[in-house]
């Protein structure tokens, strides 16, 4: 029985990558591995390679944002270092709740702001992104009735997030309610730290540079999914393709896998089976822009966040604030002396 408790905590503790992962196994073996290799096989090189730089300049954009956010709260990080992080985050977004992984190293380098301002930025961010690349969907759900109402209470559901954390009252009692579970009183402090942040982030001075660039993000990840599609040699719409992409990213956010591994690939396999797509070739697709968007990230998010942790581990790393000006400063103390 001993041997068996180091496989059963494995289990316990990464189920749902577990589970991911057999969800995506059960897609390419349910399409055929031989199928998918012969697409893969005839796949257009020079269109794959021009998805390299539509993959980084849309994590260019991310990472605009959220550095637009953290100066909103008073963060002093640099768009070098910011960018910097936001890759070295993407080694983690395989692990569940991974993004917070970019709160710790904020927090390294800069300790201006609690854990609960820096997170606040975050949820900002994936909240803004995620509700903007499902806005996509919305001019193709006349034609697809059977995923309206999900979608719109989907969009519905994420609205009402930036109202529980807008909505002071609201969020109080969501407060007290989370502070009866055990497992989240360690969060507290944290959880009581957001919404100031989270409500100051929303200011429309603060809030629109914050979604510029988010929508942009969004209107490249859709161009990267498309160019995957093209990739591949399927003669499908824009309008299509943005759907598709939209649909499937907003039910994967949902099903509580990490990134939705497994369940974004299948159900964006099922949809382009609904546009008459071969299933191996839906499956590719899904599985190219998955490399692109996820994979080829982290292999480039690897040396970003050994460099991170380097230079925070010897202590290179601190961001500079600013000088303080007379005007800053304000008037002197009585009988200070120049």
């Amino acid at each position: 029985m001993k041997i068996l408790r180091i496989p059963v905590r494995l289990v316990r503790r990464y189920w749902a990558e577990l589970f991911a992962a057999a969800g995506l196994a059960a897609l390419i073996v349910g399409v055929n591995p031989f199928s998918l290799g012969r697409v893969f096989g005839h796949i257009q090189w020079h269109v794959a390679l021009l998805m390299i730089p539509v993959v980084l300049a849309v994590y260019v954009c991310r990472g605009a944002a959220w550095w637009v956010a953290m100066r909103g709260i008073g963060e002093h990080i640099g768009f070098r270092e910011t960018l910097l992080i936001e890759l070295a985050g993407q080694v983690m977004v395989f692990l569940p709740v991974g993004d917070l992984a970019r709160v710790a190293m904020v927090r390294s380098a800069d300790h201006e702001n609690g854990v609960g301002a820096i997170t606040a930025t975050v949820t900002l961010q994936e909240l803004s992104y995620m509700l903007l690349v499902s806005f996509g969907a919305l001019p193709q759900l006349v034609q697809r009735p059977n995923v309206a109402l999900l979608m719109l209470a989907f969009i519905l559901g994420v609205t009402g997030v930036f109202a529980l954390l807008l909505w002071e009252p609201a969020y109080e009692r969501a407060i007290r309610i989370v502070e009866h579970v055990r497992a989240l009183r360690r969060f507290d402090e944290q959880l009581h730290e957001i919404r100031p942040a989270f409500v100051e982030l929303c200011r429309p001075r603060r809030l629109f540079p914050v979604l510029a660039f988010q929508a942009l993000s969004a209107l490249l990840s859709f161009l990267l999914f498309y160019m995957a599609l093209v990739a591949i040699g399927l003669h499908v719409s824009y309008i299509t393709a943005v759907f598709v992409l939209g649909v499937s990213y907003t039910f994967a956010a949902i099903s509580f896998l990490p990134l939705g591994v497994g369940a974004f690939e299948g159900l964006m396999t099922v949809i382009l089976l609904g546009y008459g797509v071969p299933a191996a070739a839906g499956a590719a697709s899904a599985l190219l822009f998955r490399g692109y968007n996820d994979l080829l990230m982290a292999l480039i998010g690897g040396p970003s966040l050994l460099y991170v942790r380097s230079q925070q581990r010897h202590g290179r790393w601190r961001c500079k604030l600013p000088e303080r000006t007379p005007e800053r400063m304000g008037a002197q103390p009585a009988g200070a002396t120049e």
